[in-house]
């Protein structure tokens, strides 16, 4: 058990507060009953809670999810996770010293796995918790969707205040209006897109969010028949051109199937930008489990997605040059080696590997620095890419060194002829600020042999870099007895 400070006098002072927001006892409050069902669309978890600390117990105000049961304080996860301080999460309460010793965890009570709270505050004092759990284990709670739940305690917190508010001054007319406006207003105030649908499919809420998405255009049409969603909606696969099935909806799949979660698609709206959304759903049932309707909390991933891209781009591509680095020609080469075959039936192709180490470089870095430099690879570069056959590849390993993978050769002449046409294109001057550079290519040529297997990829690449060497020391040994 982990070890946890309750300041003096912490309970006296919650009772206080919660007593001036008449919650020391549920009272089916509205507004807390759409907190906890959003907090479980929202992190997919199949219960929520709204929860507050009373002196001897802690009190669920309003639970989506399960049976509410009476609660020891000292016994609870909540009352524990408020003096860990918050937002808390835990992937397996079981293994967690904060957690594991309580019989709500350990089977005594309950078994639960996956806990995930935010405090909810008065005057800055904690009084309670939203929290989500799961009886099965698996990853914590992610960032992402941490801070939703953040923003949602951040809202119940006020709606707390409010009350408090409303009591202290009497005014049950105003905290009866003010509390109506909640509910438009959490919806509104969620970072996500909200829609939702009655028991018959008809379209019923949109929010802001979702609304600006669209370019403010866009609302919930009850007249619109689900098959006609997609069109409406402007709503694709996640390639972004291919029109999205109608089954394939997030809040059509809800009816269908109960829930959705990670449901990923395109919007490409007339008047708003072209967005990746992934969407999360649920039905939503009365106490007697009758269908009302279902909603579904859209995010947008457009950015994540994009950062995604750009981190497997570098992984595999030169940042200066823009070309694949060595792990991605690696892979290139194994492919083609395990594909040197003639779909006609002839003989088997051969795969060249062109080991490229750039001549006269150094003096340009040297000389005229490292922006003159990075000039002349990227010419180079170009000059390489622009020489080759479609089906051929060039990458840059580091430095002036780039290698050219050419697979379907017949033999070393054709090989050689390309690394002929690779000296010339290379040789030719470039211009930089003014100043014109002259570089040159020393070219390894290696041809895999004709039962070369994937395996043979370093190998090639080796031997064609000792091939680009005895290049170059023939050159020089050539101008060496030539030199008086």
């Amino acid at each position: 058990m982990l070890e946890l400070h309750e300041p003096e006098g912490l309970r006296d002072r919650q009772l206080q507060v919660l007593a001036d927001c008449d919650l020391l006892e549920p009272d089916g409050d509205a507004d807390l009953a759409a907190t906890a069902r959003v907090a479980a669309v929202v992190t997919g978890y199949p219960v929520a809670m709204v929860n507050v600390l009373l002196p001897e117990q802690a009190c669920s105000l309003a639970r989506e999810g399960g049976e509410a049961v009476p609660m020891v304080r000292e016994e609870s996860l909540c009352h524990r996770a408020s003096l860990a301080g918050g937002p808390v999460v835990s992937g397996d309460c079981a293994t967690d010293p904060r957690f594991s010793d309580l019989p709500w965890v350990d089977g005594r009570l309950g078994a639960v796995r996956r806990y995930a709270m935010a405090p909810l505050q008065v005057d800055g004092l904690v009084v309670g918790t939203l929290c989500v759990l799961d009886e099965q284990p698996g990853p914590a709670l992610g960032e992402e969707l941490v801070s939703p739940l953040v923003d949602l305690a951040a809202v119940a917190s006020s709606l707390l205040q409010r009350r408090r508010e409303s009591r202290l001054a009497r005014a049950a007319r105003e905290e009866h209006e003010r509390a109506r406006a909640f509910d438009a207003a959490l919806l509104q105030a969620l970072p996500v897109g909200v829609a939702a649908a009655d028991a018959d499919q008809r379209l019923t809420h949109f929010n802001d969010t979702l609304r600006e998405w669209y370019g403010g255009d866009a609302d919930a049409d009850a007249g619109l028949a689900p098959d006609d969603w997609t069109t409406a909606y402007a709503m694709y696969e996640s390639d972004g051109t291919t029109p999205l099935a109608p089954a394939k909806v997030p809040l059509r799949r809800v009816f269908e199937e109960g829930s959705v979660s990670g449901a990923e698609f395109v919007v490409r709206p007339a008047r708003g930008a072209a967005r990746t959304i992934s969407g999360a759903g649920t039905q939503v049932r009365d106490a007697a489990d009758r269908l009302l309707g279902a909603v579904v909390v859209l995010s947008d991933v457009t950015g994540q997605r994009a950062l995604e891209a750009q981190l497997r781009e570098a992984a595999t591509h030169d940042v200066l040059t823009g070309l694949p680095n060595r792990a991605l020609l690696v892979e290139r080469l194994t492919l083609a080696l395990s594909e040197a075959h003639d779909p006609c039936g002839g003989p088997a192709w051969r795969v060249a590997v062109l080991y490229c180490d750039l001549d006269g470089f150094k003096a340009v870095n040297d000389g005229h620095g490292h922006a003159a430099g990075d000039a002349v690879l990227l010419a180079a570069a170009g000059r390489l890419s622009a020489a080759l056959r479609p089906q051929d590849v060039v990458a840059r390993l580091g430095g002036d060194e780039f290698v050219v993978l050419c697979p379907g050769v017949a033999d070393e002449a054709e090989a050689d002829a390309i690394a002929a046409r690779l000296v010339r294109e290379v040789g030719e001057p470039v211009l930089v600020d003014g100043v014109e550079h002259r570089v040159g290519v020393s070219v390894g040529v290696v041809l895999s042999g004709p039962s070369e297997g994937s395996e043979g990829a370093e190998r090639l690449l080796t031997a064609a870099d000792a091939s680009m060497y005895a290049r170059k020391r023939e050159r020089r040994e050539r101008r060496d007895a030539l030199t008086p």
